[in-house]
């Protein structure tokens, strides 16, 4: 993985406008080709130590090799929301 890798937390509104907190990584990309799940921790800093308090796994994903990448899709409304929100992440407005 190259990127961002780690996250603050981000107070923002949901898709349902409701007060949500988010972890965001607008950049993270995988190098090697193949399917990947990622595996998220949350950690909690009580002075010199770090104590990790969960971890979940996402969904399964494809990372292709440029030749067969078959294109970005539109954002989501999620993503156009956190980037209305001032958030920095790259909004596409339509399908490549």
């Amino acid at each position: 993985l190259c990127g961002q890798l780690v996250s603050s937390l981000h107070r923002l509104k949901d898709v349902n406008n409701d007060d949500a907190g988010f972890f965001i990584f607008p950049d993270t990309s995988a190098r090697l080709e193949g399917v990947f799940r990622l595996r998220f921790s949350l950690y909690e800093i009580r002075g010199s130590q770090s104590v990790r308090l969960c971890s979940v796994h996402s969904d399964a994903f494809t990372a292709y090799p440029p030749r067969s990448f078959p294109g970005m899709s539109e954002s989501t409304f999620l993503s156009r929301s956190f980037s209305d929100q001032g958030v920095r992440i790259r909004i596409r407005k339509e399908s490549r």
